[in-house]
């Protein structure tokens, strides 16, 4: 493993920063009164991305290539896209247009997937079977549009989760440190991609301590869409551990899959904002806000160790056993609601 000092200076930056600007955007906020909800302003993405981007810029241990750049220029975009959504509220279709936008730019930078690893042994799934060329840029077809349905999917999915005090923030502080222990573990030993991983988690830790129940600030658009990108991205710089990502997020990922499937099914649109997730239902049921948020934090925490600790086919299992338990959450909702 790492030595863990390379990691402690740029932890402690993003989250001083984190909670320094959070603060000023509550006081900047209740002056003002600008965008409120609930008497609470929603920019609190804005520290997030502005901590994360000055950490990173001062660590003095990165070196930034195509990909680094890539990473900046996507979360302005983000940072900036968010804003204007928290302002004016854009339609479903924007929203996407900026998600894809995003993808894209990492694309360009040179995110690229060549294969998915076959959890049973065996020849692996390529994904660089095909080349593409656009305005001389060439890119890998197959690759390339699972980066796009991967970046856009998670986006979406942490966007969705961001419903409760602390909900979004905390799954995602779980998900950074668990792809920031894959890092500097000897599966993958990339020290850059840790200082990268540790940075996020800092920036959402200085925000959290304002935002968990009972939340004086929340993250936005700009927050809860930088937190999918952040964590899609990580996965695939960690030597493609998408399996890790996919069980730590499980409960969110398959929570966007059940509520996209219970959208169609009822002949709504699939991005048409609704209280079918989950952590709604919950509520409903007669739990308690930190309840939820709490139980929700345990399994994230909980399938993301097992990532840490267990194979490929031991990932199968638990990501199975995981939907057993949404499944099971599932009709103990629906018997709830009869």
């Amino acid at each position: 493993m790492s030595n863990l000092a390379l990691y402690i200076k740029p932890f402690l930056s993003a989250f001083i920063f984190s909670l320094v600007f959070t603060r000023a955007l509550i006081l900047f906020g209740n002056k003002y009164f600008l965008n409120q909800k609930k008497n609470k302003t929603r920019f609190g993405g804005v520290a997030i991305v502005v901590s994360f981007l000055l950490a990173i810029f001062f660590s003095g241990d990165l070196v930034f290539d195509s990909l680094k750049w890539g990473i900046v220029i996507s979360a302005i975009v983000i940072l900036f896209f968010g804003i204007y959504d928290d302002l004016k509220n854009v339609s479903w279709k924007k929203q996407l247009m900026g998600q894809v936008l995003v993808a894209l730019i990492m694309i360009y930078a040179g995110l690229q997937v060549d294969y998915i690893a076959n959890p049973f042994g065996g020849a692996e799934f390529r994904l660089d079977i095909l080349n593409g060329q656009i305005f001389g840029f060439s890119f890998l077809v197959f690759g390339s549009l699972f980066i796009l349905f991967w970046i856009v999917g998670l986006m979406n999915a942490m966007n969705w989760l961001d419903g409760l005090d602390g909900l979004s923030g905390g799954v995602g502080f779980i998900g950074a440190m668990t792809m920031f222990f894959l890092s500097i573990s000897a599966l993958v030993n990339q020290p850059p991609l840790g200082i990268l991983a540790i940075v996020f988690a800092g920036s959402i830790l200085g925000f959290l301590v304002f935002n968990f129940s009972s939340a004086k600030i929340f993250m936005g658009t700009s927050g809860s869409m930088f937190l999918g990108f952040m964590l899609a991205v990580l996965a695939i710089f960690s030597g493609g551990k998408i399996a890790t990502a996919f069980l730590v997020l499980g409960f969110p990922i398959l929570d966007t899959v059940f509520v996209v499937i219970s959208r169609i099914k009822n002949g709504n649109s699939p991005f048409q904002g609704d209280a079918s997730h989950f952590h709604y239902r919950l509520l409903r049921a007669g739990w308690s806000q930190k309840k939820v948020v709490l139980f929700i934090y345990l399994i994230c925490f909980a399938f993301g160790f097992s990532a840490l600790v267990f194979g490929s086919v031991g990932k199968i299992i638990s990501f199975f056993v995981l939907f057993l338990i949404m499944l099971g959450i599932n009709y103990f909702l629906v018997l709830e609601k009869k």
